[in-house]
């Protein structure tokens, strides 16, 4: 059907320089998590923010994605990913490093967290699209789904070591200065990646005739009609627009839902930081344990299936945590438990939708396929995060989290309205064609209404 993404045999290893993206991807990870927690504790506790502040906080972080996409994008396509991935990650070291000095000095404010929070935003949305982009130049067809699975998991593990260090690190230090943690993790990925091997240029399709159709149309266009030729192939090819659109709708509820989700902890259940860095620690068990059961999920329920199951999933681990009317010990399992469900539809989810748009892209168009895919996702967070700060100030942060979390299940209602929902394999998976001839199919069969 399309490129070919069949499971690899099981003594085939993935490459070295996947294993060095892998670290670096998982240690900035480990550090993002860390200001995840730190950044709105560092405006709630020094500033006293509420709902409102740390919602536009969060929408700051997310804002970018919709104003910078696009351009991401063409830029992605154009130039080097090493250059961009290096370049991206040490803008966004030096603008983390910026908040502990400024709190050690006495002269942080919402104003500068704001600016912070936009200029690492805008960097990460460089950083995710040549990062998306560099994965299947790095990594062979046949062990995609492998290798997004690996990432998946370094999530999953990240986002259980990341809490419990944020924890650690604000009890025995500060809120801010936990943000150093994150500063250095950019440091150190943006060291392993000169060791990371491309593969050779001629695996890519943008040579001979599709590099002289890719640089007349280069001359010929700007970076907006560049920009629109990602954003066009997602719009038509139904079973990415799809996925495209159920990420979308589970991205937009999950802002609208950690918008509050902190102030409920702090404010309704009385979690410490290490607290709640632990409950949100030990749920992060729940992405591993998606991430390890995703490819045998998929294996007995089928693509289609698998995906809307994650889904529903992730919505049930969002509603427990408002609908436990429990405290002490019973509310901080409650919490875990709740988020463990919550991240394993999530990663289960993951694992299967990325790999999708892989299968159905050409590679000469990954950078603004990716980018079109994270403006449309990664737009709507700002809007989501801002609606569940107002709707937290509005109504309470317990109705916002009980509202944005059960609507994240009509995210799966995209996936069975789609030609996805009648995908019984384990994947998108062509016969075993070559990748360059399996892209013209990819176009022939997925560019319907």
């Amino acid at each position: 059907m399309t490129a070919d993404v069949r499971e690899p045999a099981p003594g085939e290893r993935l490459p070295r320089g996947f294993h060095l993206l892998l670290i670096g991807q998982t240690v900035s990870l480990v550090g993002s998590a860390v200001t995840f927690l730190a950044l709105p504790l560092t405006a709630i506790d020094l500033l006293g923010a509420g709902p409102f502040e740390t919602g536009v906080l969060l929408a700051c972080g997310r804002a970018p994605y919709l104003l910078c996409g696009p351009v991401a994008g063409v830029l992605v396509d154009r130039l080097p990913h090493r250059v961009l991935l290096m370049s991206a990650n040490t803008v966004m070291a030096v603008a983390l490093a910026t908040v502990p000095i400024a709190a050690l000095t006495g002269h942080v404010g919402l104003p500068h967290l704001y600016t912070a929070a936009t200029v690492v935003g805008t960097a990460t949305v460089l950083a995710d699209v040549a990062y998306l982009a560099c994965v299947p130049n790095v990594v062979p067809p046949t062990q995609l789904v492998r290798a997004q699975s690996r990432l998946e998991l370094g999530q999953s593990i990240a986002v259980a070591l990341g809490p419990l260090l944020a924890g650690w690190l604000i009890g025995t230090f500060s809120a801010p200065t936990a943000i150093f943690a994150d500063s250095a993790s950019f440091l150190l990925a943006t060291a392993l990646l000169p060791f990371v091997a491309m593969r050779p240029a001629e695996y890519l399709p943008a040579h001979g005739a599709a590099r002289e159709h890719d640089d007349g149309r280069r001359a010929h266009g700007g970076i907006l009609s560049e920009a629109a030729e990602g954003a066009l192939f997602v719009l038509r090819t139904a079973r990415l627009r799809a996925v495209t659109l159920a990420t979308a709708t589970l991205v937009f509820c999950y802002n609208a839902y950690s918008a509050v989700f902190l102030l409920y902890l702090t404010e309704r259940l009385g979690f410490s930081a290490g607290a709640s860095g632990a409950a949100m620690g030990i749920a992060a068990a729940g992405g591993i344990a998606g991430a390890l059961a995703a490819r045998s999920l998929a294996r007995g329920l089928g693509l289609g299936r698998v995906l809307v199951a994650s889904l529903v999933l992730s919505a049930i681990g969002a509603v427990l945590t408002p609908v436990a009317a429990v405290t002490g010990w019973a509310a901080l399992l409650a919490v875990a438990l709740s988020h463990f469900l919550l991240w394993a539809g999530q990663q289960i989810y993951n694992v299967h939708q990325v790999p999708i748009r892989y299968v159905l892209t050409p590679r000469v168009l990954h950078g603004r396929v990716n980018a079109s895919i994270r403006t449309i996702v990664w737009g709507l967070a700002p809007l989501g995060a801002l609606l569940g700060g107002a709707c937290g100030a509005w109504f309470g942060t317990r109705a916002t989290l009980l509202l944005s979390g059960a609507a994240i299940a009509f995210a799966a209602a995209w996936i069975v309205r789609s030609p996805l929902w009648a995908v019984r394999t384990p994947q998108l998976a062509g016969p075993g064609t070559p990748p360059a001839h399996s892209e013209t199919a990819a176009r022939t069969e997925d560019h319907r209404p």
